[in-house]
């Protein structure tokens, strides 16, 4: 399911880290990679980037790996996902670089951008927390139990985002009474359970959480609890007044995580 993966380079990257990230993507079994950089520079930086993209194309790529690259001129976040729709990639690679919140609002934040426009799934890309083989050994998939649990299951049954163990997190609102509250508690574990059913024989260990309150600060510190190496979400946020200045649940964990963040569409 993730054998063809676009990458989006500003040039900007710290190379090691770029090739920690490729590696993972590797072990996600992408075997065909596309490098995307978008300039709006003249000719001559043009050629100069494109030899750079190259000379990393040909660091990157591997027996196992096919790496192409493209340089293309217009606004960035719409030209990195008309080029990855046009190649029919599986998911887009992002090494996300966080902004301050108010230079973001003032001033955008392409990645934000892109991760707003794409409507494949995305890879968030953090390096600080995972060992040097890029090997996952734990994975936190949060659900509201709604129609993206759908969309996400294929991916954790297919072992494609292969890892040793699989928690499931859920995160609610506390009922105003005892009694409901029961109730709302044993629903969500018998949801839970059954996303155990799906996903057991495809992990050493799947384990179930609930928590309540702020579901994007609860996933956070969960993951942060578990030692997650890489937290997958299902973005199907629907457009809310002050959007772009305090972004969607799957941008603000992005943003705010120190792990990698695999995130999927869902049904709008």
């Amino acid at each position: 399911m993730l054998r063809k993966a676009a990458l989006k380079i500003s040039l900007a990257e710290p190379t090691e880290t770029l090739l920690d990230m490729v590696r993972l993507m590797q072990g996600f079994g992408t075997v065909e990679l596309h490098l995307l950089h978008v300039t709006s520079g003249s000719d001559r930086k043009l050629s100069r980037r494109a030899k750079r993209l190259k000379e990393l194309a040909g660091l990157f790529e591997t027996e196992q790996m096919k790496v192409q690259c493209e340089v293309s001129h217009g606004p960035v976040p719409g030209r990195i996902v008309s080029m990855a729709k046009e190649r029919d990639v599986d998911y887009l690679g992002l090494y996300w670089i966080r902004k301050a919140l108010l230079a973001q609002a003032i001033l955008g934040s392409i990645d934000a951008d892109i991760l707003r426009q794409c409507d494949m799934p995305i890879l968030v890309y953090n390096r600080s927390l995972m060992s040097a083989s890029t090997r996952l050994k734990r994975i936190l998939y949060a659900t509201d139990f709604q129609a993206t649990d759908q969309r996400v299951l294929p991916y954790l049954q297919s072992r494609d985002l292969n890892a040793e163990s699989l928690v499931l997190l859920n995160v609610g609102r506390r009922a105003p009474d005892p009694a409901t509250e029961h109730s709302r508690i044993k629903w969500a574990q018998k949801h839970l359970d059954w996303l155990v059913e799906q996903c057991e024989g495809h992990f050493d260990q799947v384990d179930t959480l609930q928590a309540i309150g702020n579901y994007r600060s609860q996933i956070l510190k969960k993951a942060h609890r578990q030692k997650a190496d890489l937290i997958v979400i299902g973005k199907a946020d629907a457009p809310k007044p002050l959007r772009n200045l305090m972004g969607s649940t799957a941008e603000a964990i992005a943003d705010r995580s120190k792990r990698s963040v695999f995130i999927v569409p869902g049904v709008h």
